[in-house]
């Protein structure tokens, strides 16, 4: 199992300086401001600068070809030829000309290597409008790089960490590990990156306030009864700690440091700590201190703010100044109001007094607060309960407040906001893990028996209720999930027509052939699914009405173009990252090619070519998506059609690099295998590609088995089962509007396809 015993060994540094004691950067920045990354020596900030280029287009400068086309040599030879003392005084004109003329719309990396005192003021100039991220390696790949002695090495980390930690304003710990370090049992070494990129980039759009959508269900903030996964840095210290329990359906993770964390090595600790989570779940991340009379809290909030979180606690109680000065400098961080008391919450609050409460969160804009009793028992549980009720509406931001207690459980169960759960295999404190929490929640009816179902002409032999159902049941929820195969379309209507509120049915997945013909039932379809004209994903979904009734009503999604360009996104390696020319392959004609061409569409692929054995639908395929872009104001997106397999491909444009087939894998009436082979010259690219297949079985399709082999030349095969689990992963949110519990989904995939004999890769 992965764990963090890994980790970055203590790097001696000293602690991050405080910069609140100094006058904050907001930490707000233009849309277009320039990225500076900053770092060691084979920290790999090129490796991300590329990365950060490619996903928001913008140039890669890196200081060494600059500095080379201004002096026409090496920094390097510069150096043997005029000298040290030469070099840094032509370094700070050059660096200065540098960050003056690329304020906008840049990637610079390669700055702050030789580490003086003019580049570190100039750093910290362009650090006050512009992120500049410190890039944290490991101390064992760095000792690859910086050759010295250990004594000489660790002179050279203490002074180059606490450079770097100076002139910057975030840190990113980058995890990437060697391939040369890596097995022939792990991931293929230029996926591994994939890994970091989605890490990385997820950062970047935290730190200019644009994050990225990667969850379907609640808002981790709303009272639809969410929950924050209660974890300690102390317990990610731990190589026990198997990592994949984090993504197991809680809707946050927040992270306490207590006061035996603050010590020197607490930043970078922290750093890699933050980059784990980020790997290992998709949820919010809350950071956390207890601090006391040991710790300087200013130094935690500096340290926290340079990870950029989700969101970050502050006091309720103490000066003023210190949470004006969070504000001031949180960037787009939530910030936190924490109070605990020693009574239990809803009979009384003892200090600060109620009206204190309410005048202290308006006055220091907090974005939510969290109030903490002590001695509760489930008897006071509905009077906190009312007390958050009546402190949410008087304040109007989101309110946490239970007794943190064993016999104050019942007031953790009915807080609807981030109330906490353990880890299932760790209780640590008055906590429960989420199942056992859901599961008192039903108890006191606040969590329904919902009901789902697969509908297809032959969906006996699906592996979605097996999915599904270990979801329901790793996460405490009472739902089920059933197949039930059909033989027309006139039986969905009749489904959806039975359902009401005061039954359990809630939604069904559409498999083939029906992905198309259900539009016209639904009263309302997700704009995604609307592109497409396709769904397969119906959720009974209801609103408020004027009078206060609630109307209920059919919202269909497709999750299935979310499955495939996951599966495409995740295995396509950076030779063949996605920029103008690249072309994609898409072969079938129905509701999941629909899918397939948009989830392309979505990835920046404008240039596809669709093949199906019936060329009329093939056509009608292309033309609906080239008159959906005429329609949007897109004009590079172009798909035409292969008449034959025997065709050559088209001159005119590059090979693909993403192949997607969407035919079935057997026959539907027949059950036999779909015999299908494309021509070789179509998979000649030079750097290989990704070939997904979207059909799942007991036999490698005859596709799969013609481009397994080609392995060894750069393409790598996405099996049906991995389309399965992500398109189910989306699926999940959307029926329960809850995480969906990643590890477990998956591991219940693998096991029934082991026991069916289902083929995977």
């Amino acid at each position: 199992m992965p764990s963090l015993r890994t980790g970055p060994a203590s790097l001696g540094s000293p602690p991050v300086t405080p910069g609140l004691h100094e006058q904050p950067t907001s930490r707000r920045y233009n849309a277009d401001a320039t990225i500076l990354l900053v770092g060691f020596v084979g920290a790999g900030k090129k490796t991300l600068g590329l990365i950060a280029s490619i996903a928001l287009r913008r140039k890669l400068i890196d200081y060494d070809a600059f500095f080379h086309s201004q002096v026409n040599s090496s920094p390097q030879n510069f150096i043997a030829t005029y000298g040290f003392a030469r070099y840094r005084e032509v370094e700070t004109e050059l660096s200065q000309e540098l960050l003056t003329k690329h304020q906008k719309g840049c990637v610079i990396v390669g700055l702050g290597i030789t580490a003086s005192a003019s580049q570190k003021q100039l750093l910290k100039a362009f650090a006050r409008d512009h992120p500049v991220i410190y890039v944290r390696r490991d101390e064992a790949t760095l000792r690859q790089f910086i050759q010295a002695n250990p004594e000489k090495f660790e002179r050279v980390l203490g002074i180059g960490n606490a450079f770097f930690e100076s002139c910057s304003n975030f840190d990113f710990f980058n995890i990437t590990q060697d391939p040369s370090q890596q097995n022939e049992d792990q991931l293929y070494a230029p996926l591994k990156l994939k890994e970091i990129e989605r890490v990385f980039v997820t950062f970047l759009h935290r730190i200019f306030g644009n994050p990225q959508k990667q969850l379907f269900s609640a808002d981790a903030f709303s009272t639809t009864y969410t929950y924050a996964l209660m974890l300690s840095l102390s317990q990610l210290d731990g190589a026990h700690l198997d990592l994949e329990v984090l993504d197991s359906g809680a809707d946050a993770i927040h992270l306490t440091l207590f006061p035996e964390d603050f010590n020197q090595g607490l930043a970078a600790r922290l750093s890699w700590h933050m980059t784990t989570l980020r790997n290992q779940t998709r949820v919010p991340i809350i950071l956390d201190a207890r601090a006391d009379q040991r710790t300087d809290y200013s130094v935690f909030v500096e340290i926290a703010l340079r990870v950029a979180p989700e969101a970050l606690t502050c006091h309720l109680v103490g000066a003023t100044e210190y949470a004006q000065s969070i504000r001031a400098a949180k960037g787009h961080t939530k910030l936190i109001a924490v109070h605990t008391q020693s009574e239990p919450i809803g009979l009384t609050l003892s200090s600060p007094d109620i009206h204190i409460v309410r005048r202290r969160v308006k006055e220091l804009g907090f974005d939510a607060i969290r109030l903490t009793g002590k001695l509760g028992s489930p008897d006071n549980a509905i009077s906190c309960a009312i007390f958050r009720q009546n402190l949410m509406d008087s304040l109007g931001i989101p309110v946490i407040a239970y007794n943190e207690s064993t016999s104050g459980r019942a007031s953790m169960f009915l807080n609807s906001t981030l109330s906490p759960v353990s880890i299932p295999s760790n209780y640590e404190g008055p906590w429960l893990p989420l199942r056992e929490t859901q599961e008192a929640l039903q108890a006191f009816s606040l969590v329904l028996k919902k009901s789902f179902a697969i509908v297809g002409q032959n969906v006996s032999q699906s592996l979605s209720p097996a999915m599904h159902q270990a979801a329901y049941t790793s996460c405490g929820l009472p739902h089920e999930y059933k197949a039930k195969s059909i033989d027309g379309f006139e039986n969905i209507p009749q489904m959806l027509a039975s359902a009401s509120p005061n039954n359990l049915f809630r939604g069904i997945a559409i498999s083939l052939p029906f992905k198309t013909q259900i539009l016209s039932c639904l009263e309302d379809i997700n704009p995604d699914a609307r592109d497409i004209n396709a769904v397969n994903t119906v959720v009974l979904e209801h609103e408020s009405q004027p009078n206060g009734d609630r109307r209920f009503f059919w919202r269909g999604y497709n999750t299935d173009y979310i499955g495939v360009k996951d599966c495409i996104h995740g295995h396509l390696s950076p030779a063949n990252a996605i920029r103008d020319g690249s072309t994609a392959l898409i072969i079938g004609a129905g509701g999941m090619a629909h899918a397939a061409a948009y989830a392309c569409y979505q990835l920046g692929v404008r240039r596809m070519f669709i093949y199906n054995r019936t060329p009329s639908n093939a056509r009608k395929l292309a033309d609906y998506y080239n008159q959906w872009a005429m329609s949007k104001g897109d004009h590079a997106l172009h798909l035409d059609v292969i008449e034959s397999i025997k065709d050559p491909w088209p001159s005119d444009s590059r090979l693909p690099t993403i192949v997607v087939s969407c035919i079935p894998g057997q026959d539907v009436d027949s059950q036999l295998p779909v015999e299908f082979r494309i021509s070789d010259q179509w998979l000649g690219s030079r750097t290989g590609g990704v070939f997904v297949e979207v059909a799942y079985g007991p036999l490698k399709t005859s596709l799969m088995e013609q481009i397994l082999p080609l392995s060894k030349t750069g393409w790598i095969v996405v099996d049906g089962l991995k389309v399965l689990v992500k398109q189910g992963i989306a699926q999940y949110e959307l029926f329960t509007n809850r995480p969906a519990p990643v590890h477990v989904m998956r591991r219940a995939v693998e096991e029934e396809a082991t026991k069916s004999g289902y083929f995977h890769t």
